[in-house]
């Protein structure tokens, strides 16, 4: 077999803002403690009940924003696309996982927990590095690379609908079936998470 090469690798990062009120501190995975939402909880009770939607609003979010800082790192929804994808949520699924010789695949994801720091301006800042390896069926690693992208980004909003999509192009790879191992991390804390796709080259 000749040794893949990579010809193109690129990332995608597409956000839509999630509106907060304001973030909290940052917070590492593990086990929320007792009785952290019950404040949140009640506050979003007691508007729904006053009939204020603006205040049960913002205090839902507010539960978000702390479900968010307290969650380690997940990637949700990963899976082959058709193209990179043009936002969140919009995308058109690839029907099979198989791939021709030289086509690029595009593997989408949803990170969620990632954390957002509020920057001297008021602002969040937020991004991404990530890791693969492309290994075969015996997990054989065949190539990889550390840290090939490093989206950052900074927004007055709490962002949470993010989607990721990696773009890879392989030459020399026989027939035959294949796995991309992705470790994703986030750069505001030690939080990470690896997703794992097979894929055939037929």
């Amino acid at each position: 077999m000749k040794k893949p090469f990579l010809i193109g690798l690129t990332a995608v990062l597409v956000l839509f803002a999630a509106c907060a009120k304001k973030g909290g501190p940052e917070a590492g995975a593990g086990t929320t403690p007792s009785g952290l939402f019950d404040s949140k909880l009640a506050q979003l009770k007691e508007a729904m009940e006053k009939n204020d939607d603006a205040g049960a609003l913002a205090a839902l979010r507010s539960t978000f924003e702390t479900f968010w800082e307290k969650t380690p790192l997940l990637l949700n929804n990963v899976k082959f696309v058709m193209s990179e994808s043009a936002s969140y949520g919009i995308y058109t699924p690839k029907a099979t996982e198989e791939f021709a010789p030289g086509e690029v695949i595009y593997l989408y994801l949803e990170p969620v927990g990632q954390t957002l720091k509020k920057n001297e301006r008021g602002q969040y800042d937020f991004g991404f590095t990530a890791d693969f390896t492309l290994e075969d069926e015996t997990g054989k690693v065949l190539g990889g690379q550390k840290d090939f992208v490093n989206p950052s980004f900074t927004s007055w909003n709490f962002n949470t609908e993010i989607a990721l999509t990696f773009n890879f192009t392989f030459t020399g790879l026989q027939a035959g079936k294949y796995k991309i191992v992705l470790l994703v991390k986030d750069v505001q804390s030690a939080k990470s998470a690896a997703a794992v796709k097979v894929f055939a080259i037929v």
